[in-house]
């Protein structure tokens, strides 16, 4: 039984590879927002497919790719946001972050061997803060990438009551094993509907098969 949740495990991982490759190979055809998240979607597939080669083939550490998944995620959505909602600041935003978790890792470097809880409640966050405003611009009349935002608002509010207490949670994983287990599943759970959301927005917006 353990087996067989072990591959469904995966399957959020799969789907976030297919969806990497089906948005890079349209990556000449759109705009910046486009672009922007596609990268984002290649880059945290290749974080994905190396957690899973150092974890589970080799045995390895992985947890410090959390921290590239972390900083890439934040940079490349910053500018997805920034395209769409046509905000100068959201780049200031950016640039004053990446400032503070460059003092944070500096100061700190054991950090980066740990989760950052700090780091997750910070970027995740804003991020779903510009989640919230591109749906006030939805309400206006702006429906690009709708379906991606609804999904990355969910999941990224959910990982953030997940992950920011994520030492705590690992922790203690051996004395709460199904609340532990629990939260795993969750977390697997939305992102699976976060990439079953960005899959549908690419049929409906992107692909050169329309939903009819």
């Amino acid at each position: 039984m353990e087996v067989f949740l072990d591959i469904i495990g995966y399957v959020p991982v799969v789907f976030c590879v297919i969806n990497a490759i089906l948005y890079l190979g349209k990556y000449k055809l759109n705009n910046k927002a486009f672009k922007y998240f596609a990268i984002y979607l290649g880059l945290i597939a290749v974080i994905q497919l190396s957690a899973i080669f150092l974890g589970r083939v080799l045995g390895q550490h992985n947890l410090f790719l959390f921290h590239f998944y972390l900083i890439l995620q934040f940079i490349f959505l910053s500018f997805f946001y920034g395209y769409l909602l046509k905000k100068i600041w959201i780049y200031k935003v950016l640039i004053f972050v990446l400032l503070v978790l460059a003092y944070q890792y500096f100061e700190t470097p054991s950090l980066f061997f740990i989760y950052n809880a700090f780091g997750v409640a910070l970027t995740q966050g804003i991020l779903v803060i510009y989640a919230l405003i591109y749906f006030y611009n939805f309400i206006k009349g702006d429906a690009e990438f709708l379906l991606v935002n609804i999904g990355l608002f969910f999941y990224l509010l959910s990982s953030i009551l997940i992950f920011a207490s994520g030492n705590l949670i690992f922790d203690l994983k051996e004395v709460f094993k199904f609340g532990y287990k629990l939260l795993m599943d969750l977390n697997d759970v939305l992102y699976f509907g976060l990439q079953i959301l960005i899959f549908v927005e690419w049929l409906k917006n992107y692909s050169q098969v329309k939903i009819k």
